[in-house]
């Protein structure tokens, strides 16, 4: 007898797996690599170049001629799942009802990424500067592979938002500038996983099951910057929540796959509302004196938004189901969460500047919620960083920042259809992020 089980589209259980991302949950904070040196202490008041039109468009009245600045980072991860899984069946009808119970594991889902930045100003007027942004404010990438029992609960998944942000910042004295910024985001992603057939004569089947889609979405940023003289400033920033459209294609391949008759299903149009949290920052900048600058920033999410997704029109292979579709949700159930950060910068020479932070990420992921695709637990940053400008119009920017991530424990109970999956264990891991960058002064 089939052992059924509803194909399962893990995608957004694995949204949140935090350690391949740089940030609590999926979160982005490195939108260039010069404040990827400072762990971006002081991201809503420094505004010293063309990337503050996305951190505080308020700070965009600093910039006094055109300036781009291009580069990227490149992240490499280091998670590994260690522990226990058991798979059973909650159908009567179904034999065995238990196929396995703790089945001792041990998954590698590490991964590596390059994501790319550009951003760009150009000062129109004494009190007026235009910015544009082209960033990655969340992503995250995990492949736990399919050599493993931990296959029926997460193998690939990949998702990533592009922003492009035009904003402005407005003069309002010598000392209070204003901005406001659009963001048009894109939303892409895939999430695959396996899904297995019991019976009495037949070991394991498996299913695969594919998941893509994209979708459109905008919100906007705004923020404001004060100088109290020319040694302090402060400057607020909020970035808006954005609910992105999801719609794509659900693919169930194998001997599940059209009511167990096997070959290849497709589902429905695949739909979900997505809705990405709100961030308000609060950023002091301060010189001290001719060789030393002392920086901060604390950070909030509103990630209590964040609390169910419900995807329509997935392929199934529950019986009688309308075409082997049906909706699913996944509750998340996550809560706010801060983020906190301080740092320093040292002019060596004229030429030669070093950075260097420290940081504190508190997760959104619930204890009572946790599984081994959203391992997701607070973690502490440790960032070093440089400048060398090569020229007048020519400077380089270099930065590593290094996450002590608290180790994940897992214990969760997850039904999908008449499929029961236990995993009990641990998820241990550290992440590493390596930053560049060219900046261009247009005098």
């Amino acid at each position: 007898m089939l052992f059924k089980r509803q194909h399962l589209f893990i995608l957004m259980l694995a949204i949140a797996f935090a350690k391949n991302a740089f940030a609590a949950a999926f979160q982005v904070w490195e939108q260039d690599s010069a404040s990827m040196g400072n762990y971006h202490a002081g991201r809503a008041a420094i505004a010293d170049d063309a990337s503050t039109g996305f951190y505080n468009p308020a700070g965009l009245i600093r910039i006094k001629n055109q300036q781009i600045i291009g580069g990227g980072i490149f992240l490499l991860t280091d998670d590994r799942y260690r522990g226990n899984v058991s798979l059973g069946s909650n159908n009567p009808t179904n034999s065995p009802q238990l196929f396995f119970k703790n089945a001792p594991v041990t998954a590698q889902g590490g991964t590596s990424s390059f994501i790319p930045a550009f951003h760009y100003a150009a000062p129109w007027s004494d009190t007026l500067v235009f910015g544009i942004s082209y960033v990655i404010p969340f992503s995250f990438k995990t492949d736990y592979g399919t050599n493993s029992l931990l296959r029926y609960a997460t193998t690939f998944n990949q998702l990533q938002i592009i922003d492009i942000a035009p904003s402005f910042g407005i003069a309002l004295n010598k000392k209070l500038s204003v901005g406001f910024g659009l963001d048009f985001e894109h939303i892409a992603g895939e999430f695959d996983q396996n899904s297995n057939v019991v019976n009495q004569t037949q070991l394991f089947s498996d299913t695969l099951s594919k998941n893509s889609g994209n979708g459109n979405a905008y919100g906007f940023h705004a923020g404001a910057l004060y100088q109290f003289n020319d040694k302090t400033r402060i400057g607020l920033s909020y970035h808006s929540a954005v609910i992105h459209h999801f719609n794509g294609t659900s693919i169930f391949y194998g001997p599940l796959a059209n009511s167990g008759a096997g070959a290849t299903q497709t589902g429905g149009f695949l739909q979900s509302n997505i809705t990405l949290p709100p961030t308000t920052s609060l950023s002091v900048f301060h010189t001290i004196n001719s060789k030393w600058d002392a920086m901060g920033t604390v950070s909030y999410t509103k990630w209590n938004v964040f609390k169910q997704l419900v995807f329509q029109n997935a392929a199934t292979n529950i019986g009688g189901t309308a075409n082997n579709v049906a909706p699913l949700v996944i509750q998340q159930g996550y809560q706010n969460a801060w983020n906190y950060s301080v740092g320093a910068n040292y002019h060596a020479t004229d030429k030669l500047l070093l950075r260097t932070g420290i940081g504190f990420d508190q997760s959104p992921v619930r204890d009572s919620t946790r599984n081994v695709s959203l391992p997701d637990n607070d973690r502490v940053a440790l960032a070093l960083g440089g400048h060398y400008q090569v020229t007048k119009s020519i400077g380089f920017d270099l930065a590593w920042t290094h996450f002590f991530v608290a180790d994940a424990s897992i214990n969760q109970v997850q039904t999908f259809g008449d499929q029961v999956v236990t995993t009990n264990g641990t998820v241990k891991g550290n992440t590493d992020i390596y930053g560049f960058q060219v900046k261009w002064d247009i005098f």
